[in-house]
């Protein structure tokens, strides 16, 4: 730990299993971003395991997308063991809690729908981007277009690009041929358009790993009649997940045209991080994740005919796929590191509270990472 660092509380938006720690030491599960800011800050973490059940309260939690019971829970915790900082890794406590915490709480939140209209609305309605120290969005693109709607100063809203561990998701020897497309994930998901795309390239095998660790919900494909060439995969523990990495030939993450401008970035990081070429749609945030043409192939939200060329030219040319991965892993080494989001993290957070509130103080100071 630093001991500059504040006495600070992490706030996850999940709940964590019980062997989550022993997974992650016998190597069976990735990092997990809280468990390390909780070593690196020599504090603690706290979660949905804390919370209280209330089927009301429950069914208004699901309708605003807003942990309250949680926010609640942190605001006792924290007036309780006075903790001088909290780190919200989800607006869906740190919005409420920018309502509850006590002003001399220093507060860095994590945004992963910063451009949700719904909740731009709430926040400039209610005024509270004035309440949080620090705002950082998972992209460059969602940070600027934060700024401009909250009429925020840049040093304030900030690029925290999601991490990831580069240690458990690596190349690994392969005991036969990568043989087929395969697309993982649930979170805003265009299924039915590489459904589409692979209807036109039945010699093609392609597996749907449909599941999340963090969603629920319907993937877009229950409607959709599957070509003979699609089967659907069951969705798997990250220790088996690395095999189905291994397996792939290409990864494509088909993601919907919506606010949600960065979803399928772990997907996408995952992969290129196990040396995989990838096929994402073009979203302002996603595409910061990737090197166009280098790392993946991008095409627009929607596009069947772009996304059956991009297939057909990775598949049909295994050394450019082959350097594409090579150059995808070395990306993730470069630039989105867990240890380097970690370091950033505690830059935010020794920035925030060196500077005395209130909000205007804040306009000439800036960060550098």
């Amino acid at each position: 730990m630093n001991d500059q660092l504040p006495r600070t509380l992490i706030i996850a938006t999940n709940t964590s299993m019980p062997e989550l720690a022993a997974a992650v030491r016998d190597g069976k599960h990735q990092r997990v971003d809280y468990l390390e800011l909780s070593t690196r800050f020599g504090s603690r973490h706290i979660d949905y395991g804390i919370v209280r059940a209330n089927p009301i309260l429950q069914r208004l939690e699901a309708w605003l997308r807003m942990d309250l019971r949680l926010a609640w829970q942190v605001l006792q915790r924290v007036r309780r063991e006075r903790y001088q900082a909290v780190i919200s890794l989800s607006e869906r406590v740190g919005i409420p809690l920018a309502l509850l915490l006590p002003r001399n709480v220093r507060h860095l939140v994590i945004f992963h729908h910063g451009m949700s209209e719904h909740k731009l609305r709430l926040i400039k309605g209610l005024g509270l981007q004035r309440r949080w120290d620090v705002i950082a969005a998972i992209s460059q693109a969602e940070a600027e277009g934060m700024r401009q709607a909250l009429k925020m100063p840049a040093e304030r809203v900030v690029a925290l690009h999601t991490p990831v561990d580069t240690n458990f998701y690596r190349p690994q020897p392969a005991t036969s041929p990568a043989s087929v497309v395969q697309s993982l994930g649930l979170s805003h998901r265009d299924y039915p358009t590489l459904i589409q795309a692979m209807r036109r390239l039945p010699h093609i095998p392609c597996h749907l790993r449909v599941g999340s660790s963090w969603v629920s919900g319907k993937a877009g494909y229950e409607n959709e009649t599957l070509p003979t060439n699609i089967s659907l995969q069951p969705f798997v523990p990250p220790e088996r997940l690395r095999n189905c990495y291994i397996e792939s030939r290409i990864v494509v993450v088909p993601i919907k045209a919506s606010t949600q401008w960065s979803a399928g970035c772990t997907s996408v990081q995952a992969a290129q991080a196990m040396g995989r070429p990838v096929i994402a749609t073009r979203r302002p945030g996603l595409r910061e994740y990737v090197v166009e043409g280098e790392t993946a192939l991008l095409v627009e939200p929607g596009s069947v005919e772009q996304m059956v060329t991009a297939i057909t030219t990775l598949w049909d040319d295994p050394v450019r796929a082959e350097a594409m991965g090579q150059a995808g892993r070395q990306l993730m080494e470069e630039r989105f590191t867990l240890d380097q989001w970690l370091m950033r993290v505690e830059t935010l957070v020794q920035w925030m509270v060196a500077y005395p509130k209130p909000y205007s103080q804040f306009s000439n100071v800036t960060i550098t990472l």
